[in-house]
């Protein structure tokens, strides 16, 4: 076993999918909220719990959204997630199709399910689209016996297809003879790795992960105390007894390393040139805000005689952008109700505000 840069553990190699990951390169494509479980842990926002497709944070409303948001990050890759997938396998397969069809064979896709639906038939289909890597989330943990069969039954169809599958499962503190057998399953079957990730709170799992005695590591993580241990104890027993690879996949890497990757990729395609990049791929600038921006840009351009490419009106956020510096230099300069500010967004579809520094 051994600590990568990204600070996760491994134990072989990583799986295809993750390296394109840990570069922030991978497309997160969300073909449905829709789910055949309803476990738990489950991170899922209220949001998208539905049937709703997003391609990373941009709600997608056909092809061309898709597309583009690849284009957007310069992504090498894409990881199809929901809900499960297959709970709406004809737009799944489409996605696949047109990812394959407009960025090559070399564009690596993983996918994400629980097995519930995967039938022959339908893991087929999946690999015909082109398809590079599935990985199974089975119901090891809620143990309903019923649908546990038909995703146990149905995975071992995959070894028919010349592409790489093994497992993602949460490292859940108090289950790991579970796991274990998970592993020891995927190693029989002649998987190729099983991938455990760090239990965290989210807005929607917290009640129930709370009742369950459950805590955080600290109060500013929502990492759960107890899982990234059960997951190093886990590779250590899993280099021994299997032959499988193992990547545990840690909080921080998603929200350090991975997330950050596909900001800085964003970035570069989107940023203004008024806008700088950070070293975590935010965008920061300087802008103003007034009651009626168009008077303000008006007396701007006229009575101040700041040159018009200084400025830019971004009509949907009521406000007036620009860089820094002039920023600074106008809010020393102006008096009045206008009120200016130095921000960090996301590169992203929904432009997130991460902080808002007001100018004296």
């Amino acid at each position: 076993m051994r600590e990568t840069p990204y600070y996760s553990y491994v134990v072989g190699e990583l799986p295809e999918g993750c390296k394109f990951c840990v570069k922030g390169a991978k497309l997160v494509l969300f073909t449905t909220g829709v789910c055949p479980r309803d476990c738990y842990y489950c991170p899922l926002s209220p949001w998208r719990r539905g049937d709703v497709v997003y391609a990373n944070e941009r709600p997608i409303k056909g092809y061309d959204d898709v597309l583009e948001e690849v284009k957007l990050m310069n992504a090498l890759g894409a990881g199809i997630t929901g809900g499960d997938p297959l709970a709406r396998l004809e737009r799944t397969v489409e996605y696949i199709k047109l990812l394959k069809e407009n960025f090559g064979g070399k564009f690596h896709i993983h996918l994400y399910t629980t097995g519930v639906l995967a039938t022959k038939d339908v893991l087929e289909k999946l690999y015909d689209a082109g398809l590079d890597e599935i990985r199974f989330h089975p119901d090891l943990f809620t143990r309903n016996s019923k649908l546990f069969k038909r995703e146990i039954g149905n995975m071992k169809n995959a070894k028919d297809f010349d592409w790489d599958f093994g497992g993602e499962v949460p490292a859940i503190p108090g289950q790991e003879d579970r796991i274990k057998w998970y592993a020891e399953f995927l190693d029989k079957m002649g998987a190729k790795f099983l991938n455990i990730n760090e239990l965290e709170f989210s807005e929607t799992n917290l009640r129930l992960l709370s009742e369950k005695g459950f805590k955080p590591i600290s109060d500013e993580s929502s990492a759960i105390k107890g899982s990234l241990n059960l997951g190093l104890q886990i590779l250590e027993w899993g280099e021994k007894n299997t032959s499988l690879n193992y990547h545990l996949c840690t909080a921080k890497l998603k929200d350090a390393v991975q997330l950050r990757n596909r900001l800085k990729r964003t970035a570069k395609n989107v940023a203004k040139p008024y806008q700088r990049i950070t070293e975590d791929g935010t965008l920061r600038f300087g802008i103003a805000e007034y009651e009626n921006i168009r008077e303000l840009y008006e007396f701007l351009i006229e009575e101040v005689k700041v040159p018009e490419e200084f400025l830019y009106i971004n009509a949907e956020k009521n406000r007036i952008e620009m860089s820094e510096e002039v920023a600074i230099e106008l809010a020393e300069a102006i008096e009045g109700n206008v009120r200016f500010f130095i921000v960090e967004e996301y590169p992203t579809w929904d432009m997130l505000e991460v902080e808002r520094i007001p100018l004296p």
